[in-house]
């Protein structure tokens, strides 16, 4: 049916309040080349190249955009007879339209401008070269996840791209959790599905987040990227055992998943929660924690730590570390601590699922050796947790900020002495009165060990709180983010 405004028959876009097909605005009885209902808003992309012709961005108004055709979908483009009636409509209007030409187009745009001179507007179909530079990222998945819209509660699917050391699985029950996995978990979102399960969903392109250990080396990464997926590069490893080199991931990862407390998704090993509300307070930038290390007293506590005969316990595997923490303990022996090493670097054996270990934890030593292998910022592992879980008092040496994961009154820091001896002396003192031990165990009538705690629980939330118009970001240098300024070789403490 012909335009009541312009008497043609054309095929309008729906686009802001002008038609790309050269018509004025039209009314009701104009006939549109492009669907704008919600189930089928674009044009399929096959079409799109094979005609020779680019989707348009979306518009302010949700609709999608098509290209100008003539009536059977081939054939030369009206464009180029509609292109003077629009050139007149912008002028009209005062403003610009900025487009790309093809030959034809830009004849006779050549002929206008000689005679207007002061004003420029370009009509035309893009050319197939013009939809490569249509096609960014951003545009591309705004595309994608309008069509979706009517989706928003559908699973994301999360591909465990690499392994996780030896742990293909990356120490999930099995290669594939779903929805149950994520309400044990106690997340907030559990319409998640995650997989080491390569073949579990096809092609590869359909997964909505690829997450990639990068404490390791790998090659080959997929031959094919969909612009709407999120890669994720994950790691609870310090810098210092990152073996994947980051230098040629520029532009490639779209979020991070580290301990690091300005990661995208924190990898953290626990965390701690408050008893009376359930909320978690840690670790964070700037927890509020209560504080009742002075005034604390437990009768019960002090009969059970008595009974200990042993000073302090150190279970390490990996020697000759960065931190020096193996000079650290050697300095502590000469200083006249007792200090028992289990594990690849000492005389004693224990294994770590034999529950007599975790036993004399409580009942046997005094002081847990947290030592860090390196001097990092937020790098704190499940050395310090493992002790937080009993009634032993741990003695933490790392690069971390210890009040943004554990309550103060917890733990010791050996980065609070001004040497050695300083230390071993505080020790000793506590260790022959067991009233003042006992209150680095205060914290436990407020707080407790969060036994849920998944770095999952947050990777599902952030894909499902993904905003459609969102701008998805790249870390343009993720080596220098993961590499500068974050650890240090020297210690506070001189030993």
């Amino acid at each position: 049916m012909p335009c009541r405004t312009c008497g043609k028959d054309c095929k309008c876009l729906r686009m802001m309040s002008k038609r790309s097909c050269g018509c004025r605005p039209c009314d009701s009885d104009c006939t549109c080349s492009c669907n704008t209902s919600s189930s089928n808003r674009t044009m399929p992309e096959e079409k799109v190249m094979k005609d020779g012709c680019a989707p348009r961005s979306p518009a302010a108004d949700g609709s999608a955009g098509c290209c100008c055709s003539n009536n059977s979908g081939g054939g030369p483009s009206p464009c180029a007879i509609n292109g003077f009636r629009q050139f007149a409509f912008v002028i009209q209007r005062r403003h610009l339209v900025l487009s790309i030409f093809s030959p034809s187009c830009l004849l006779a745009g050549c002929a206008l401008m000689t005679r207007t001179r002061n004003k420029i507007a370009l009509c035309f179909k893009p050319t197939v070269s013009s939809y490569q530079i249509l096609e960014d990222h951003n545009r591309a998945r705004s595309r994608y996840l309008e069509e979706h819209d009517n989706e928003v509660s559908r699973p994301r699917y999360i591909l465990l791209y690499t392994s996780f050391f030896e742990e293909a699985h990356w120490g999930l029950p099995s290669a594939t959790v779903g929805p149950d996995y994520f309400k044990a978990k106690r997340c907030s979102a559990t319409n998640c599905v995650l997989t080491s399960d390569h073949g579990l969903v096809k092609p590869i392109t359909e997964y909505d987040a690829l997450v990639y250990h990068v404490a390791s080396p790998w090659n080959h990464p997929p031959s094919i990227r969909e612009a709407r997926q999120i890669y994720i590069a994950a790691i609870q490893e310090s810098p210092a055992h990152t073996k994947h080199r980051l230098s040629l991931d520029a532009n490639f990862f779209n979020w991070t998943m580290t301990y690091r407390l300005d990661s995208d998704i924190l990898f953290n090993y626990r965390s701690i929660v408050d008893l009376e509300s359930g909320e978690v307070v840690s670790p964070a930038l700037k927890p509020i924690w209560r504080y009742g290390f002075n005034e604390y007293e437990n009768a019960s506590l002090i009969e059970l730590v008595s009974q200990k005969r042993s000073m302090a316990a150190q279970f390490v595997s990996h020697c000759g570390a960065i931190s020096k923490r193996d000079e650290l303990v050697r300095s502590l022996q000469s200083a006249g601590l007792a200090i028992d090493v289990y594990g690849a670097c000492g005389k004693h054996k224990c294994s770590r699922n034999n529950p007599e270990c975790e036993k004399m934890l409580d009942t046997v030593y005094w002081f847990y050796l947290s030592f860090e292998n390196s001097l990092c910022v937020d790098y704190v592992t499940e050395k310090l947790f493992n002790a937080l879980e009993h009634y032993i008092v741990p003695v933490v040496y790392g690069g971390a900020d210890y009040l943004r994961f554990a309550p103060p009154g917890s733990y010791i820091d050996v980065q609070d002495y001004a040497s050695v001896s300083d230390l071993v002396a505080h020790l000793l003192f506590l260790v022959d009165n067991p009233q003042e031990y006992v209150k680095y165990f205060w914290w436990k009538e407020h707080y407790a060990l969060d036994h849920f705690s998944s770095p999952y629980c947050g990777l599902c939330e952030k894909l499902h709180s993904v905003s459609t118009r969102e701008a998805v970001q790249y870390y343009r240098d993720i080596h220098s983010w993961w590499y500068d300024d974050v650890c240090t070789a020297e210690s506070k403490l001189q030993f």
